[in-house]
């Protein structure tokens, strides 16, 4: 008898600072990053890590300055620790924030381009987008030493997207992964994703990621969730993750202002009754929330892979022994696989047209001798 298939599960962590330009490099981003995936790596489990490649271009450009504000350069720090992760067994996908294109910087101060807040933003036609995405994705192969072929945007804002799909399609990557199924919101990241295939663990898109197009050239795995209330986000982990100490007063601010919270009893209420996705978010919720969450996903339709995309923050990772305490009850768990998401691709680019490839028994991950 052949054994059960498993559940695969993918731990993604976008690899940045707060999206205003606030935060340090060290604390922020590569402190909690080694922690993290030397946590993954006692248990044989690879850590899928979105670097924001704009970011790091920017801090590139103005290492002088950056060296003398902060006594260490940035951009040398994420550039030798995506090297050394790849080494170790881990994988590097590209990551963009498009307000950071062309950002300026003064006074220790980023001046980022709000007004841009998507990829099909940033210009007026296909050539130019494609081109901006090809710097990207080569510049973090060669930092990196592995193919990047996954994708995924700042803010998950892959919307209008046919720009931004043709390109990536283009330039030779396999999947991207920003949709989580019923968010929607207006500015300053407009997006749509409620209409996203329903019970789908991953489709076939061309010019839009939360529309199946069986004959597109790219596949979209979602960041699964669940919809809930705004209520159910009331965690002490979440509360941590976006309020703590290690969260500058002025991001904290923003957050209030952006989620438009009411300053009166009836408009908080009403805030807390609103519907939204919640996310398998390993910063945001308990390692018991995470694993029921996992556990009671219902079973993918006939042809979709059981894949289960998790995401964190490096900014919101405060809580070493949770995130330890919930591998250590997945690797205890027989039905359960780690894999990341380069894996995935590999065996998406070679599995037939519109046929994902079995995911069950990929290995963990290797490790050097």
């Amino acid at each position: 008898m052949s054994s059960p298939a498993k559940r695969t599960l993918v731990l993604t962590v976008d690899y940045e600072i707060f999206g205003n330009g606030t935060g340090d490099v060290r604390q922020h981003v590569t402190e909690p990053t080694e922690r993290m995936c030397r946590i993954a790596e006692k248990f044989g489990m690879p850590v899928t890590v979105f670097f924001e490649m704009e970011e790091y271009l920017l801090f590139q450009q103005h290492r002088e300055a950056l060296q003398r504000l902060l006594g260490y350069d940035p951009a040398a720090e994420m550039r030798r620790q995506a090297a050394d992760l790849v080494r170790r067994g881990h994988d590097v996908q590209l990551h963009l924030h498009p307000q950071w294109f062309e950002a300026g910087f003064a006074a220790g101060e980023w001046q980022l381009r709000h007004d841009r807040l998507t990829v099909d933003a940033l210009f007026d036609n296909q050539e130019k987008t494609t081109a901006f995405i090809r710097t990207r994705k080569e510049g973090l192969e060669e930092i990196s030493g592995q193919p990047v072929n996954c994708y995924r945007a700042g803010g998950f804002a892959a919307q209008p997207g046919g720009r931004l799909l043709q390109a990536l399609a283009d330039t030779g990557f396999v999947i991207e992964s920003s949709v989580v199924k019923g968010m929607s919101r207006g500015k300053p990241h407009p997006l749509d994703y409620r209409g996203a295939p329903a019970g789908r663990r991953l489709w076939k898109v061309s010019d839009e990621v939360a529309q199946e197009d069986r004959r597109g050239p790219l596949w979209e795995i979602p960041v699964h969730s669940v919809m809930g209330r705004r209520y159910h986000q009331l965690t002490f982990h979440r509360l941590m993750a976006k309020f703590s100490k290690h969260v500058p007063k002025e991001r904290q601010y923003e957050m209030m202002d952006q989620l438009g919270v009411k300053k009166t009893i009836p408009g908080l209420l009403s805030f807390l009754r609103q519907p939204v996705p919640i996310k398998l978010d390993y910063h945001n919720l308990t390692p018991g929330t995470l694993l029921r969450m996992i556990r009671r996903a219902p079973p993918p339709p006939p042809g979709d892979e059981d894949v289960l995309v998790l995401i964190g923050h490096t900014k919101e990772h405060v809580n070493d022994a949770a995130f330890e305490e919930f591998l250590r009850r997945v690797s205890m768990d027989d039905g359960l696989a780690v894999t990341s998401l380069g894996a995935i691709a590999a065996g998406l680019a070679s599995a037939p047209l519109a046929t994902p490839p079995a995911l069950a028994d990929r290995p963990l991950m290797t490790l050097p001798a």
